[in-house]
């Protein structure tokens, strides 16, 4: 194979993601990375780096996994329904990545969330380029809530959270990329639509609130009462 391998900006929300061109941190999830983010949805020439090459054969395994399964929660207007969303969406990043299968968030998020087009968008590259994520499970710790109205028809949810250590294959044909386990808080928010909620925005706390390397989160008002 000796095609073009597509640049992926991937936040792989709190994951930094070793890509063909490099590293991206969680700066390209709260936006202050947008040169980077223009360049990732333009093809760049097969291995930039000039990472070593590999026989596909010898690459870590494409995991087989099953489909997450959406909890109730998802489609009722509560507290538990916003957090239950968030918490899916993390525990199933790992799936979407495997796959390429968005499905699994693609009716909980909001078609005009750009960081969420983005993680969609990313997912079908990563797939349609043969490559896949290995492990990189999230361990949702704690979830907390605050919202508008009664019941609540908009407001935020912050997660806890740690993802363990993983492998990412962007090009079977390229050295794959070892990543570290990373912890942070995520802030997301959310918007009953009328049958689930969907998230609108997402971003990660600034440092001061126990997450690392992250840009300022201008809506992280009360997330730091999380837990």
């Amino acid at each position: 194979m000796n095609r073009p391998v597509q640049r992926l900006i991937i936040a792989v929300l709190a994951l930094i993601l070793v890509v063909s061109v490099g590293a991206v941190g969680i700066s390209s999830l709260t936006g202050n990375n947008p040169s980077d983010e223009k360049q990732g949805e333009q093809p760049t020439a097969a291995n930039p780096d000039d990472r070593p090459t590999a026989d596909p054969a010898d690459q870590p395994p494409k995991p087989e996994l099953p489909r997450p399964e959406e909890p109730a929660g998802l489609t009722e207007q509560t507290s538990e329904g916003a957090q239950a969303t968030l918490t899916y969406l993390l525990e199933s990043y790992t799936y979407m990545m495997t796959t390429g299968d968005t499905s699994v968030w693609e009716d909980s998020v909001d078609p005009n969330c750009e960081v969420c087009t983005t993680f969609l968008g990313n997912a079908q590259i990563l797939h349609e380029q043969d490559g896949y994520l290995v492990d990189g499970e999230f361990d949702v710790r704690s979830t907390g809530f605050s919202g508008t109205g009664e019941p609540p028809a908009t407001g935020q949810v912050v997660a806890d959270f740690t993802q363990e250590a993983s492998i990412i294959v962007d090009d079977p044909n390229l050295q794959a990329n070892p990543i570290d386990e990373v912890s942070g808080q995520l802030i997301a928010q959310v918007a009953w639509d009328g049958t689930r909620w969907r998230v609108t925005d997402m971003s990660i706390a600034p440092a001061s609130s126990g997450a690392s390397d992250a840009g300022g989160a201008s809506d992280a008002g009360g997330a730091s009462d999380a837990g």
